[in-house]
């Protein structure tokens, strides 16, 4: 059936049910922020493959003054890593770094147009993560955990803030190739309600999968199917009261 007409489906599904609270009828109703926020809109850009944040905004001096020697035993703690030789040599900044702004913000040469915005941006350097492999980071950064299983940063929102309309997703993942190593994780509602996981555009072909309707195939038949489909989840979610249900 496709994400675009879940929102529809839902409403009418919940609605049904003999046991839905006014919570449950409309659960991605918008909802006043706990504080008063100046934010419209947010766009987050999660550029997953980009240039190295040592040689853009992290300067490390002493990875400099390491250069060339072989790791710290601190570093890897006597422990076998797949992507970590033993023997490997430290490899240091390659770009020199300088202070800009009335902040002093350090930045690399690799950025000159940013240092020029440099007390504009917000340029946080108090996040901390020991996983250095690319899909648990990359976990980590979207659900603050490395392990899949807990909801996104876009699920988060979308349930603690709700939607502005119920016909389209609220939530939207913009995606290009072949996408990230860390995959659906990056988007997914975790232990929240799957209404709350994060739809997927994709960069080719239909942009949500399995919504167009095949060549051939009878309008009418495919509503009347859907209908069918609907009576069968509103009256298993009356019996079951599960909203998962209604996320069908």
């Amino acid at each position: 059936m496709g994400k675009l007409a879940l929102a529809g489906l839902l409403t009418d599904a919940f609605r049904s049910s003999a046991s839905a609270t006014p919570a449950a009828d409309h659960p991605l109703a918008a909802r006043e922020p706990h504080f008063p926020g100046r934010a419209k809109r947010v766009i987050h850009l999660f550029m997953a493959g980009g240039p190295s944040q040592l040689e853009m905004f992290d300067n490390k001096p002493e990875l400099k003054r390491l250069e060339g020697n072989p790791l710290p035993p601190s570093v890897i703690g006597g422990q076998r890593y797949a992507f970590i030789r033993p023997d490997a040599a430290v490899l240091g900044p390659q770009y020199s770094f300088a202070q800009h702004g009335e902040s002093g913000t350090e930045l690399s040469e690799m950025v000159p147009h940013l240092a020029k915005v440099a007390d504009q941006i917000c340029l946080l350097r108090s996040v901390h993560t020991d996983q250095f492999n690319h899909a648990p980071a990359q976990i980590f950064f979207n659900s603050g955990f490395a392990q899949p299983g807990r909801p996104s940063l876009g699920s988060w929102v979308l349930y603690g803030l709700g939607a502005e309309t119920q016909d389209l997703p609220a939530f939207v993942v913009m995606s290009t190739g072949a996408g990230i190593s860390g995959g659906a994780a990056l988007w997914s509602s975790g232990f929240l309600p799957t209404l709350y996981t994060g739809v997927r555009f994709r960069n080719h072909g239909d942009p949500i999968l399995n919504v167009s309707s095949p060549a051939g195939f009878d309008a009418r038949l495919e509503e009347e199917s859907l209908d069918l489909i609907r009576q069968l989840n509103q009256r298993r979610l009356a019996v079951e009261g599960d909203p998962e249900i209604a996320t069908r």
